[in-house]
């Protein structure tokens, strides 16, 4: 594939990864405001499917960045970026559900969940910093998002 497709196929998971992430921050927010009011257990299942769709972005990028890198320490980073999407999303959905419902210590819940998702922000930036220094590709994919 050239590298025209590439930059297309980078361009189209970003943008859904994107709308998913921001449904499953609403969802978040959501989570934390009821778990004050009470228990609401019938959230967890569309939350649950947010959550697979998450993952199921992580493998996709995965994936798709496999086929087209070749040099063997950035598939080993690939690997290991994959790992720890998965554990994140995984916790993630954990602690959401957990605050969604068990109604006792909601507060510890939703500041665990707070703290989780800063420290998961951070570990993501630093796999995507060590993955654009690498491919150059990634870097000039983040260098126009943020010039936009």
């Amino acid at each position: 594939m050239t590298e025209a497709h590439w930059h297309m196929e980078e361009t189209t998971w970003r943008k859904s990864h994107l709308r998913v992430g921001y449904t499953l921050l609403v969802f978040v927010a959501m989570a934390i405001i009821l778990s004050f009011f009470g228990r609401y257990v019938w959230l967890t299942i569309p939350f649950v499917l947010i959550g697979m769709a998450m993952i199921g972005l992580d493998v996709k990028k995965y994936r798709m960045r496999r086929t087209h890198m070749k040099d063997r320490d950035v598939v080993k980073l690939l690997k290991w970026n994959l790992l720890y999407d998965l554990i994140s999303s995984g916790v993630l959905v954990s602690l959401i559900s957990a605050l969604l419902i068990f109604q006792y210590d909601s507060l510890m819940l939703a500041i665990g969940l707070l703290v989780w998702g800063v420290v998961s922000d951070q570990m993501s930036r630093m796999f995507q910093k060590k993955l654009n220094e690498r491919v150059p590709l990634l870097h000039q994919l983040d260098l126009e998002r943020r010039n936009q």
